[in-house]
This record gives structure tokens, sequence and C-alpha cells, in this order.
């Protein structure tokens, strides 16, 4: 999936903060905070832009993963921090701090979406950035998303998600919206099973979304 996404969040930032082209310091000065980062997979692809990225988990064993795996690359290393954290602590002590905040296929796990939401915007500075890609709910994400991957293909553990908590682009615009944001850009992505093993962008978006929201400046 960061063959997509990746380029989606670092153009939307380029586009916004003028750093020019997407070359390795397209990103540089930037401060970003990886939502449920997990075992860093996003997390080390965006730092790979010279961002300073903080990712925040709370599972202990995962944050033990991202960090040892991040000490491969000195570079890297340098500029990403991790913690044992949820959103609600986090943003409690970090208000406003950030350029964006990315929460990438982990608001589908959550019971208050709303609140977790707007934790999360609340640490972006005003003038910064949400991008958020989850699945919605839909009958196709259903078959999509958990039956062939789930109990068909199994390239993710049975009962990862419960289609009840996957959430439409309509109700996280109308969270966006509500929490003084705008989304500025919406795309469909679809995973393609055997034998292409690879994810696509697609017009439609009644599988998989991806947004980028801005804050306002008030």
């Amino acid at each position: 999936m960061n063959r997509l996404r990746v380029p989606f969040i670092r153009d939307g930032l380029i586009r916004k903060y003028g750093h020019g082209n997407s070359s390795a310091d397209a990103l540089k000065g930037l401060k970003l905070l990886d939502v449920g980062c997990g075992g860093g997979i996003l997390t080390e692809a965006l730092a790979s832009f010279s961002a300073d990225v903080t990712g925040i988990d709370p599972s202990e064993e995962l944050i033990a993963i991202a960090r040892e795996h991040v000490k491969e690359n000195c570079l890297l290393s340098q500029r990403i921090t991790y913690k044992i954290e949820t959103i609600e602590e986090h943003s409690a002590r970090n208000q406003g701090k950030y350029d964006a905040v990315i929460l990438s296929e982990v608001i589908e796990h959550v019971n208050e979406q709303e609140t977790f939401l707007k934790l999360c915007i609340d640490a972006v500075k005003p003038g910064g950035s949400i991008f958020l890609s989850t699945f919605n709910r839909t009958p196709l994400s259903y078959f999509w998303g958990i039956f062939l991957a789930e109990d068909v293909y199994k390239v993710i553990l049975k009962n990862t998600h419960e289609w009840s908590k996957f959430i439409s682009p309509q109700e996280t615009q109308r969270i966006f919206e509500t929490n003084d944001c705008k989304v500025e850009q919406l795309k469909g992505l679809l995973y393609l099973y055997s034998p292409w093993n690879t994810w696509v962008w697609t017009k439609s978006t009644a599988v998989t979304y991806i947004q980028h929201a801005v804050k306002n400046c008030n």
C-alpha cells in the first residue's frame, strides 16, 4: 500500500508547503505524526523524505519491532521518534504541534471514531493536514475486505476487521467539517488479489479510500 499512499501524502504536502519536487528532501523541516504506526512501515517511508516523524502506538510489541528495524538505517533513526502511547495521551501534550497527522488503516479498529479523529485533528497546526485511509462501509467492502481478505485468500488474519466499524468518506467528511477542517482530496484504492497481489488507484471509493483534509487557520 505504501506504493500509493506515500506519494499521495508526499505530494499533498509538497503542494501545500511548496517544498518543490519529490526528492529525498521533499518534506524537510516538516513535523509529522503517524498514529497507530505499528511496526513503522509508513513511518520510515515518510522519514525517507527528510521529515521528522513521530510514530505512536499503544502496542509495546509493535513499537519494539519498529525501534529495532529503524536501527538498520542511521539517517532514518535520527528523524524518527517512536512512543508507546495512545492518541488520547499524545494529543493532550501536543496540541497544534504537527504539520500533518496521518492515520492509515487505523480508524476502522476504533470504537469512538469521532472522538479519535478529533484528537488527531487537535494535534495538527492551524493550516496543517490530516491524511486518513480506511475501509468504506458498503456491501462491496465487506465482500472485498473481509470475505476475500480473511476467508478466501487469507492475506490477513481472521476477525481482523469488523464491518460495523468501517466508515464512509461522507461520515469522515462530516467529522472533519465539524472540527473546522476541509477535505481537499479523496481517492479510491483497491487491492487486487492473486495473481496480481498489488494495490491500484480506482475511481470508486466503495471499498477503500484515502482523504487529505486541511485544518482551517482560524
